[in-house]
């Protein structure tokens, strides 16, 4: 990679169907496409004679496995997001002193921004420094147009400061289409690249370390308007997940034990429902039917544990960081 620039690498912004999917579709909407998905592709094979799925030793084998996983599985996914969730909890000292971390956080970042009191609301917190970054990378560029622009203002700076610009002012865009949840909020600023420039800015400092003027105390704010933003989103990031690992909790805990139910009023039904006299179809519809409603934990889990892992990737390499490939 040459040391000279730094191209946008890592970050690929989903779009489309992989968007939904993986981030801002609603996870009980996604995760009934995967049962329809399931069903279908369940019909299909047995409907169609690829492999047997009626058979009861078949089917009681299936059953049986579904209720030791699901009294498996449901306590111990449970468990796991207790203990992520268990760091908010501590003494009052250490409460009082999160608390006052954030606040004195917010003081600073209003201090930056010149705001005399920043929003409680994550997206305009966002817009507000995203704002800020703008308005100070535009200075060099009206530095460009007065009369001693040419002694203070060095073309690859201005080609920097434009590029700053443009990614400031497109996340700031995205964020008004979309302000309603700090999940959306924390979506679009997952796609704002500020990592690569944040290297040339340090870049720029080094090679202008000689001066002392108002371009060099410029950079030095937008560097600093980047680790604010870089520390916000994390912490937005923290605030998602936690709130994504409590309601996945709740969900499994729903859906857990109705599964645990239907899957045991399976074991002790389907031999005598397998001796009634029903077409194949039927039979293929009922113990589709077993099969989709035992998957419902293990699907929704799978929903939420896509989204918490594609927020984890997405944020894996901000700040001092970029990753070089795609893997």
């Amino acid at each position: 990679m040459d040391d000279m620039t730094v191209e946008l690498a890592g970050r690929h912004p989903f779009t489309g169907f992989t968007r939904w999917f993986l981030l801002t579709g609603n996870r009980l909407s996604v995760s009934l496409v995967i049962l329809v998905g399931i069903g279908v592709a369940f019909v299909v094979v047995g409907g169609s004679g690829l492999a047997t799925v009626t058979a009861p030793s078949r089917v009681m084998w299936y059953l049986n496995g579904t209720v030791n996983g699901l009294l498996t599985l449901v306590p111990i996914s449970v468990g796991v997001n207790q203990i992520v969730l268990s760091h908010e909890f501590g003494s009052i000292q250490d409460l009082h002193e999160r608390r006052t971390d954030v606040t004195d956080f917010r003081e600073r970042v209003e201090d930056r921004t010149d705001t005399p009191v920043s929003s409680p609301y994550a997206s305009a917190f966002f817009g507000t420094l995203l704002s800020s970054v703008s308005d100070t990378a535009s200075s060099f560029q009206r530095g460009r147009d007065s009369s001693q622009a040419d002694d203070q203002i060095p073309d690859d700076l201005e080609t920097v400061a434009e590029a700053v610009v443009d990614e400031a002012n497109r996340a700031n865009d995205e964020l008004e289409a979309n302000s309603s949840s700090m999940l959306q909020t924390l979506v679009v600023m997952l796609n704002y690249d500020n990592s690569s420039q944040f290297y040339e800015i340090r870049r720029l400092q080094t090679e202008l370390s000689s001066r002392d003027d108002e371009p060099t105390e410029k950079l030095q704010q937008i560097k600093e308007l980047f680790v604010e933003i870089d520390a916000a989103r994390q912490f937005l990031k923290t605030v998602v997940v936690e709130r994504q690992l409590a309601r996945l909790s709740r969900l499994l805990i729903y859906t857990g034990i109705p599964a645990v139910t239907i899957a045991a009023i399976g074991i002790f039904r389907y031999p005598d429902i397998s001796d009634l006299a029903l077409s194949h179809g039927v039979r293929v519809v009922v113990v589709g039917t077993l099969l989709i409603t035992t998957l419902v934990p293990l699907v929704i889990l799978s929903a939420y544990i896509l989204r918490v892992a594609t927020i984890a990737r997405q944020t894996a390499a901000f700040g001092p960081f970029l990753p070089e490939s795609t893997d």
